[in-house]
């Protein structure tokens, strides 16, 4: 997901015999030229998407004769850790994902090259899945999966879901008047969840949470302001003593939740019979949302960065790009690709995603999440300081990190 959800298991290692540039626009020679390019992934969700995988390396190996790939996957949970130690020892595989925040951080300390020109056409691509690989106005990086949220809702209570924030604060009342005991919304927390969420509404609103360009941090203004002030209101109608209870969307006691694809499966098999719907966010003034995912980058020290590149087009690439995000556990990026089949609520979902704005190339955006403007965010939400208060604070405290004037 965005922020990177864990998994944790032992490094797997897979080798075998990978194909090689055999013509236009790849590094890798001809057929007496062989190579090895070593790529480093998350260890596989399930068996079946390590036949995926493996299924993507046999068709580049035969498109691509003379090249070995050298897959490595390793658990998420040890995989910045790995990374973060092959790059002190400078020992960095060819290429490898990356989690979305990451990418700026090692581009612009110059631990990863920037995208070729002409390797691919922009215009096939979802906008706020490339723009993750931005830093500096450049691109480092292919997206591969990316993921986002929505807005999940009970159809018994809530028949025709919310489509602006008005709509939002309207039906929330209206549930939590009819009856004390069930919340109109499951509000966020003040928590690093609830923290990567929030730039969607407040870019539903017109916002934008920084401007890294200009070095500029904008949430405490009004835009940010309204979105955290939207949430604060929503808990009248949405009491914590409720909320606070063990999953209260599943079990019917708050009518709407903002969740990801991620959950749609287990809420089918542990309440099914729980009759809900997925919609895009409710907004201010612009339909709008958050990403979260994974990217693709090859490491500066590579001595086969063209044929690392040509890899990671050809899993970002329409034919292969449906399985290769569906293996990872997210959405294509590419706008051709074929959607491995779903429910439903994957509408929505892909909805959403067409006005994803993506994190600030920031390296630092982690730690301003996690520490800075999630508890500022509790912070409002309990009381403690008004909306205004508690982003005014945060922004200054951003500031200080950043080292930035504006």
């Amino acid at each position: 997901m965005g922020r990177g959800l864990v998994r944790g298991a032992v490094v797997a290692t897979l080798a075998t015999a990978l194909a090689a540039c055999g013509g236009s626009g790849g590094g890798g020679g001809g057929q007496g030229d062989a190579k090895q390019l070593t790529f480093w992934m998350y260890q596989d969700r399930t068996p079946q998407a390590g036949q995926v995988i493996e299924k993507v390396r046999q068709d580049f190996e035969q498109a691509n004769p003379g090249v070995t790939v050298k897959i490595v996957k390793i658990p998420k949970d040890d995989y910045n850790t790995k990374l973060g130690s092959a790059v002190a020892g400078k020992s960095t595989p060819d290429a490898g994902i990356l989690d979305q925040p990451l990418v700026s951080k090692y581009a612009l300390d110059g631990t990863i090259k920037e995208v070729p020109a002409g390797l691919i056409d922009e215009a096939d691509y979802y906008k706020g899945a490339l723009d993750t690989n931005r830093a500096g106005g450049k691109l480092y990086g292919l997206p591969q999966d990316q993921t986002t949220v929505a807005l999940f809702y009970n159809k018994k209570l809530v028949p025709a879901p919310p489509k602006t924030w008005d709509d939002l604060k309207r039906i929330s009342a209206q549930v939590h008047a009819a009856d004390a005991n069930v919340a109109g919304m499951n509000v966020p927390k003040g928590d690093g969840y609830g923290a990567w969420m929030f730039p969607g509404v407040v870019h539903g609103a017109g916002g934008e949470m920084v401007d890294d360009a200009g070095k500029k941090v904008l949430f405490d203004q009004q835009p940010a302001v309204e979105a955290l002030q939207l949430w604060v209101d929503l808990q009248q109608s949405s009491p914590r003593k409720i909320t606070d209870s063990d999953k209260p969307f599943e079990n019917g006691l708050a009518a709407m939740t903002i969740s990801g694809p991620w959950d749609v499966p287990t809420i089918r098999e542990q309440f099914p019979d729980l009759d809900f719907g997925v919609a895009p966010l409710p907004y201010k003034s612009e339909p709008a949302g958050n990403i979260g995912g994974e990217d693709s980058v090859v490491f500066s020290a590579s001595p086969n960065a063209d044929l690392a590149w040509k890899w990671l087009a050809f899993l970002a690439g329409a034919e292969h790009n449906g399985a290769v995000a569906d293996a990872f556990g997210g959405f294509p990026v590419h706008l051709k690709a074929r959607v491995v089949a779903g429910g439903p609520e994957q509408a929505a979902f892909l909805d959403q995603l067409k006005v994803a704005h993506a994190r600030p190339a920031v390296p630092q955006w982690i730690q301003v999440n996690d520490e800075i403007i999630a508890p500022a965010i509790e912070s409002a939400l309990t009381g403690k300081a008004t909306a205004q208060q508690a982003l005014s604070d945060a922004a200054g405290r951003t500031r200080s990190l950043l080292g930035w004037n504006g």
